[in-house]
């Protein structure tokens, strides 16, 4: 199989890797300068105490030769405020002409974007559960823990691409229903993520302030509560429990769920920071937070409910990335937080 992946980020280089080991022609899309180091260097992949060099393919233009037979499937790994680009690049591409589509990215809404452009029955959607570093621009890190769940958007089966990840060493699965896969995977993003980087705070200090966790609660309840609003159910992901993630979240006090999830976070995380909090700390101009956050509070709206955490959220995290908010103004100021979402739930 031939397969295209646009985006050479962690994740990109990821499934490159796993591709290849499996006996597939993996080629990233990626800009001209990760191009150029990636064809000479390949893709080295740690994992479970071993590391393995791959020779992977990178090409950066629509004209490139190596863009020239057809792809069976596309991968879609760019962040969600690229996806529209993506789509772009793929269509321009004669060799993707027949690719199923397969979009691994977090948030809601690529799903969509693709399906419109492309449609809905040359898409896949993909939740994966493999927490994935890079370490440097061509060596990427991953435990072995975590898969690969997929599920169809329209009615195609989707049985060749889980057979095609065989012998990859990636656990896949297929899912019946993509809107419960990507909210079940979305809950998990909305974990220990955005409030932590509104307040400047790593997720063991949001979990030890009992208001920057109350929070943190707050906005995955609401989450939950859309969720079900919607008429969606979480399902589980291979080795994260969105059921029982979204269960205890809803019914569990305070105190007890505090402990549930600090020791969670603690062990799923090892220790890293959360994208938002590393994208603001970077001085991003761009972040996801619209596709994970803001989601929710938009799809509040469709469903007549609020969801007012969820919505101070995004718009402070945009106003960082934008410039227009200071960076210092809600730092390790959870009160200060609280009070904003409070006002907003009082205007709504």
């Amino acid at each position: 199989m031939r397969c295209l992946i646009v985006g050479a980020g962690a994740v990109g280089q990821y499934f490159a890797a796993r591709l290849a080991m499996a006996g597939h022609d993996a080629v990233l899309f990626a800009r001209a300068d990760a191009r150029d180091i990636i064809n000479q260097r390949g893709v080295t992949l740690r994992s479970a105490g071993g590391e393995w060099p791959i020779a992977v393919g990178a090409a950066a233009s629509v004209d490139d030769a190596r863009l020239r037979d057809p792809f069976e499937l596309a991968i879609v790994a760019v962040k969600s405020f690229s996806t529209d680009g993506a789509a772009e690049s793929i269509a321009s591409i004669g060799a993707c002409d027949q690719s199923t589509l397969l979009t691994v990215q977090n948030g809601l809404g690529n799903e969509e974007v693709l399906a419109s452009r492309f449609g809905a029955d040359r898409v896949l959607a993909g939740a994966l559960t493999v927490p994935v570093d890079r370490v440097d621009e061509t060596t990427i890190e991953a435990p072995s823990k975590g898969g690969l769940s997929l599920a169809p958007v329209g009615s195609a089966a989707n049985n060749w691409v889980i057979a095609a990840f065989s012998n990859s060493g990636l656990p896949v699965r297929a899912a019946d229903d993509w809107r419960a896969l990507k909210w079940s995977k979305l809950l998990v993003n909305l974990t220990a993520n955005a409030v932590c980087a509104a307040l400047d705070m790593t997720p063991a200090q949001v979990y030890a302030d009992p208001i920057a966790f109350s929070i943190e609660r707050e906005s995955l309840r609401e989450a939950v509560d859309v969720m079900r609003a919607s008429g969606v159910t979480p399902v589980p992901l291979i080795d994260l429990p969105a059921p029982q993630l979204a269960w205890a979240v809803s019914s569990l006090p305070s105190a007890i769920l505090r402990m549930f999830m600090a020791s969670r976070v603690s062990r799923a995380r090892a220790g890293k920071l959360p994208s938002l909090l590393l994208d603001v700390r970077s001085g991003r101009r761009r972040v996801e937070v619209d596709w994970l956050n803001g989601a929710v509070a938009v799809r509040a709206a469709a469903v007549r409910m609020r969801a007012p955490a969820n919505a101070v959220v995004t718009k402070i995290l945009d106003g960082i990335a934008a410039g227009s908010i200071d960076r210092g103004l809600y730092r390790a100021q959870p009160d200060k937080l609280q009070a904003d979402i409070e006002a907003a739930r009082t205007n709504l």
